[in-house]
């Protein structure tokens, strides 16, 4: 079953999942001489780990219909609802016991079928996850509409509280009927040793078969649900042979129902905590995607944009310097039509790389379109500007990059212009982010108008 659960950390999660199983069996298989032995009687001990179980199967449920809400399987919208109606009528069977919440037992009357509802629990829990393997043997490809999904979601979210409300009304009605599963003592051995037993211990035997034959622990969910399935059988097993209250097996047996719901709550927000980092990759990638340009990896137009705000508005608080450069490669329309298009974008990544070759970490270095670039350098006075600019110059040359017009006759070579402008510091009026760049543009045309391959500062234009 393929799904957004990881199935990355599978072998890892075969070995803890066999390894754990393992110590717990040994574990069991030490207890079951001792499990007739009787403990000191703690009564409140029944809510408590009922409890427990109830709020981590629940929130077993809510990260599973996530699930379900993200993958559109049915399979997952069964385990589920197992999860949660388990959860329920936890809660349920915790209300009906006396002496809970009042001395004499709130809905007391009903107290004779809590452990009639303690066998619907694990027997509903165990048929439902058995009917999800089926359903996903059977019908692997079958997925809820994209447009319904919100719907079916709700709807698997309510169809637990209506399975228990059911059960509990069933069982209420019919109390007369019901056999007795326990004696006033609180021996249990007619639950034990009769067909109630074998059918509950039947039904996850069978959920386990079912989650081992048809998912084949092919992810790291899978085998922590098999885990959780046997863990259920061994808390059965430990629990039947005491067949009495308040017994070293009676009480040992409620670890083996908690393992069942910890250890595959912990494997599930490992699973989010997962999804969390991979998102938060997508989303720093999908990021960076957006504000590089995907021929250079240099920042974007939009990005520039922002950061020329952010950086100008930085220097007018602080007042500061600024200066932008802009970029532009030398006839390169003829470059593209005498070499071609591959050979000029490889002529912009050379350019490009060139370009952040030696600047500072606060310097940004984007292509404005085409073949042109802009720089940005804060706290940066003309003076050092136009140093940076030169050596730019200077270095581009010296990619010996063949040209289609030579900047030198024994070597033609690609060349770029530059134009700079400047923000001095405090400087009134203040310049707008139009104002700068406007300028830089028409340095850049001057560089261009006295023959290309310079730079030129735009204090320093003439009017030819």
């Amino acid at each position: 079953m393929t799904t957004t659960f990881s199935a990355r950390y599978t072998r890892l999660s075969r070995f803890l999942a066999g390894l754990t199983a393992a110590v717990m069996t040994v574990v069991a298989l030490a207890l079951l001489p001792y499990a007739d032995l009787p403990a000191e009687r703690v009564a409140l001990l029944v809510p408590v780990f009922s409890s427990v179980q109830a709020t981590l199967n629940a929130v077993i449920a809510y990260l599973v219909v996530l699930q379900f809400y993200a993958d559109r399987k049915y399979p997952t919208a069964l385990i589920s609802i197992g999860f949660a109606f388990s959860a329920l009528l936890s809660a349920i069977q915790i209300v009906s016991l006396p002496g809970v919440f009042t001395e004499g037992g709130n809905f007391e009357r009903f107290a004779p079928i809590a452990i009639w509802l303690w066998v619907a629990r694990l027997s509903g829990h165990a048929l439902l996850i058995l009917l999800a393997m089926l359903v996903l043997k059977g019908r692997p490809a079958l997925l809820a509409s994209e447009r319904s999904v919100g719907y079916q979601t709700a709807v698997f979210a309510i169809m637990p509280v209506a399975l228990a409300v059911m059960v509990y009304a069933f069982l209420g009605y019919n109390r007369d009927l019901l056999p007795d599963l326990m004696d006033a003592s609180g021996n249990y051995s007619g639950l034990a040793h009769g067909r109630a037993g074998y059918f509950m211990l039947a039904c996850w035997t069978l959920a386990l078969l079912g989650i081992l034959l048809v998912t084949r622990l092919q992810r790291g969910f899978d085998c922590w649900l098999a885990f959780s399935a046997y863990s259920y059988i061994l808390y059965l097993i430990v629990n039947f042979t005491s067949a009495s209250r308040f017994t070293i097996g009676w009480y040992t047996s409620r670890f083996f129902e908690l393992a069942a719901a910890a250890t595959l709550l912990g494997a599930l927000l490992f699973e989010v905590l997962r999804m969390q980092q991979r998102l938060k990759k997508l989303y720093s990638n999908a990021y960076q995607a957006s504000i590089r340009d995907g021929l250079t990896g240099l920042y974007s137009r939009r990005y520039f944009d922002t950061a020329l705000a952010r950086e100008l508005a930085a220097a007018e608080r602080s007042r500061r310097p600024l200066s932008l450069l802009m970029v532009d490669i030398d006839y390169f329309k003829q470059y593209n039509d005498t070499h071609g298009h591959l050979a000029g974008d490889d002529c912009i990544r050379q350019v490009a790389a060139s370009l952040l070759d030696g600047f500072r970490g606060s310097d940004i270095v984007a292509r404005y379109g085409g073949e042109e670039f802009v720089i940005i350098l804060p706290d940066t006075g003309r003076g050092l500007a136009c140093q940076t600019a030169e050596r730019l110059r200077s270095q581009i040359m010296m990619l010996g990059i063949p040209s289609v017009r030579p900047a030198d006759v024994n070597k033609p070579v690609v060349t770029v212009s530059i134009g700079l402008s400047h923000l001095p510091p405090g400087a009134e009026p203040r310049k707008t982010m139009q104002t700068l760049i406007g300028e830089a543009d028409d340095a850049l045309y001057e560089a261009k108008r006295q023959g290309r391959n310079r730079v030129v500062c735009a204090a320093e234009r003439t009017d030819g």
